[in-house]
């Protein structure tokens, strides 16, 4: 039987990473074991500003190279005669000592006299007499070669030498990464609500989108035959009439830094200072708007993959829960108590409610955030991710059987309904009786 070619043999398919911590790790332990990586995703998803995060992280430096705007002698450099012999004088944009990431950005749409060199440098870490310092790694980005793009493709035998991730959009870390770079709220709020917001259009694009937006004045932001003919430059019409029926298109004058309000810091003293101010000036307006812009990140995805980060801050929220008025608090801490994308940050975890909760730190905390109206989302999500826990059949089994837990469980009940009923209380209940486990109330 005739073995298939190699170059007939269909490449493995790969599932692809969503872009966000995940790929931001594998990066890291690429640069630290001094290996090439290949991204390989759609364009405009954000290639290469995980790696830009991935820089920042390590503490290196990062230089990038868009290889289809380079000639020959760019990279290769020029030559020049010394003592009779040739040699290359290399170019000034190739790093020549630190440590960092050289990105090489269009690799597979570059020609290929362009791609020889950049392969060589990402695999032999030389050019001619040029050698890429010790603290120096190569990655590259390049396009699907599924035939929605021009590209030229990579020699196997080359490509098969680099740590090759395939990369795709992820909603939650682009709503994380535009909750930070002050994308506007009317683009953020599209892509909240749709799924397929990224897929249709590139998180580039909605990038391009909300720069459009910033620049509007007043009037212009009223204006909907403006929105309608610059926005349409950006957007399918489906996506245009998604973003036109969004309030927070025209600001309503907020004049509050909503971001700085979940992460502690010097903005988020400012922001709370501000709307201490406004309270004293009665502005129940801003507060109904203000807890509108809060309950979508609090309530979607981006919530989970910034306390991923560390960059959500409980105690910034408790602050900013101590401020607002008893309605909007409660809406808004039932939001973020209900996101299960926070469940895995919930303290004290379940496993410490479980073992010998009477007078343990558990119980402190417990207790705590049953006395603090500020805290209810605390101990929300403490109450969702132990009922979670119980739901597992396994683990339901194991508290059901256990007089240990049962008296813990009894414990917690009479902490979380000391304060009287609450819905958290109520909750707990329900998913005892959903276990079947019968609690042993404390004497």
């Amino acid at each position: 039987m005739t073995r298939p070619s190699p170059t007939n043999t269909p490449a493995p398919s790969r599932a692809s990473l969503p872009l966000g911590e995940r790929v931001t790790q594998v990066l890291s332990l690429a640069y630290r074991a001094r290996r090439a990586a290949l991204l390989e995703g759609p364009t405009g998803i954000g290639k290469s500003e995980i790696v830009r995060e991935a820089a920042a992280r390590l503490g290196v430096a990062l230089a990038v190279l868009d290889l289809s705007l380079l000639e020959p002698p760019d990279l290769v450099g020029l030559p020049v005669i010394e003592d009779g012999r040739t040699r290359y004088a290399s170019p000034s944009i190739l790093p020549e000592g630190g440590a960092g990431i050289l990105l090489l950005e269009e690799l597979n749409r570059a020609p290929r006299y362009i791609q020889q060199p950049a392969l060589q440098l990402l695999t032999a870490r030389a050019l001619h007499e040029y050698r890429l310092p010790d603290g120096w790694v190569c990655f590259a980005a390049i396009n699907p070669q599924d035939g929605s793009y021009q590209v030229t493709p990579l020699d196997p035998a080359l490509s098969a030498r680099f740590l090759h991730l395939s990369v795709r959009a992820d909603r939650g870390a682009w709503l994380s990464w535009a909750h930070e770079h002050e994308v506007h709220a009317a683009v953020t709020a599209v892509v909240r609500a749709h799924d397929r917001a990224l897929d249709d259009v590139c998180p580039r694009t909605w990038v391009y989108v909300s720069q459009l937006l910033a620049t509007l004045t007043p009037t212009e932001a009223r204006d909907e035959t403006l929105l309608r003919d610059a926005l349409g430059g950006y957007l399918p019409g489906a996506w245009l009439e998604a973003l036109l029926s969004r309030r927070e298109l025209a600001d309503s004058g907020l004049g509050l830094d909503v971001r700085a309000m979940l992460v502690r810091g010097q903005a988020h003293e400012r922001a709370l200072a501000s709307l201490d101010a406004a309270s004293r000036a009665g502005r129940t307006d801003l507060f109904d708007e203000l807890a509108h812009r809060l309950e979508a990140p609090l309530s979607g995805p981006e919530a989970g993959v910034l306390a991923a980060s560390g960059k959500l801050d409980f105690a910034a929220l408790d602050a900013l829960f101590t401020r607002l008025p008893g309605d909007h608090r409660e809406r808004l801490q039932r939001a973020l108590a209900d996101n299960p994308t926070m469940l895995p940050f919930a303290e004290p975890r379940p496993r410490e409610l479980l073992q010998n909760f009477a007078n343990s730190r558990a119980d402190a905390l417990v207790s705590g955030f049953v006395r603090e109206p500020s805290k209810q989302h605390r101990l929300g999500l403490c109450i969702r991710a132990l009922s979670a826990h119980l739901d597992d059949p396994e683990r339901r089994g194991d508290a059901r059987k256990s007089t240990p837990a049962r008296v813990s469980l009894g414990h917690l009940l009479s902490r979380v309904g000391a304060a009287g009923p609450s819905p958290w209380a109520l909750e707990l209940v329900d998913a005892l009786k959903r276990a079947g486990i019968t609690p042993v109330r404390p004497a």
